[in-house]
């Protein structure tokens, strides 16, 4: 969906040190577009708007090599045979895996009926999707040999991936992790800690479809998240929910 239109907010930050060394790891249905689209009014080239990424298209480890069909900008800095973040500080933003998930479903390029295009019949099964179609969506998406490597295109792919390297060691530091569940405000100390005065953050991706919780989640569908996306819970510190009681907290997708 388009951006919302908003005064342009002058910025001398392609002018500061820190901040022509920060890129962004643009991990699916993470604010990555939104981020990118600040990111260029800052002056700096991320995610997508960062071409050079492209030399580097295809020189994958195995057994992602040949196999990984993704835009350059979601792909691991672990599966690449040379590091195109090398000699940058790296900064990615990490999501409750549970929602990360229903904004999967979500989304208007690889989610449900998607892409659309012009497709009327999509448009309107997207319009009226149930709680129903998210589940068997996500159950077939979240197979066993579906979120395995080698992974097949980025989505889905699981979070840790990019913030530990391939050795389990981390790659991003802590003080460059921002929260989804707290995106401005975590932006926002990201941008103290580098010396930056980040813009507020545009509103795009914005979905014609119902908005789903995780309280739409079944319980086949949350062990198949829980299960995946193991070491994302583990090692990113995400909650997973007692099965006997309904989702609770800041677990609203709301993209």
């Amino acid at each position: 969906m388009p951006s919302r239109s908003r005064p342009r907010k002058e910025s001398s930050g392609i002018c500061n040190p820190k901040l022509k060394k920060l890129k962004l790891l643009h991990i699916t249905k993470n604010a990555g577009t939104a981020l990118e689209k600040l990111g260029k009014e800052l002056g700096m080239k991320w995610g997508k708007q960062w071409k050079e990424l492209q030399i580097h298209r295809g020189k994958l480890h195995p057994p992602h090599a040949g196999r990984l069909r993704s835009e350059w900008w979601h792909v691991p800095p672990q599966f690449f045979v040379e590091d195109p973040y090398s000699g940058y500080v790296p900064f990615a933003v990490v999501r409750c895996p549970y929602t990360r998930a229903i904004s999967e479903f979500r989304c208007c390029w690889k989610g449900y009926c998607a892409p659309v295009g012009m497709d009327e019949t999509k448009k309107c099964r997207r319009k009226e999707a149930t709680s129903l179609d998210l589940n068997r969506w996500l159950q077939q998406k979240l197979s066993p040999k579906a979120i395995q490597p080698p992974y097949q295109n980025a989505h889905f792919i699981p979070q840790h991936l990019y913030i530990f390297d391939a050795e389990g060691k981390p790659y991003v530091a802590k003080e460059n992790l921002v929260r989804f569940e707290h995106l401005t405000e975590d932006l926002a100390k990201l941008g103290v800690h580098h010396g930056i005065d980040f813009p507020p953050l545009p509103r795009v991706n914005e979905s014609e479809m119902p908005k789903f919780s995780v309280e739409d989640l079944d319980q086949v569908t949350r062990d198949l998240i829980e299960s995946g996306f193991a070491k994302d819970f583990d090692l990113l510190g995400f909650q997973r929910l007692d099965p006997t009681r309904s989702g609770k907290g800041p677990l609203h997708a709301d993209h």
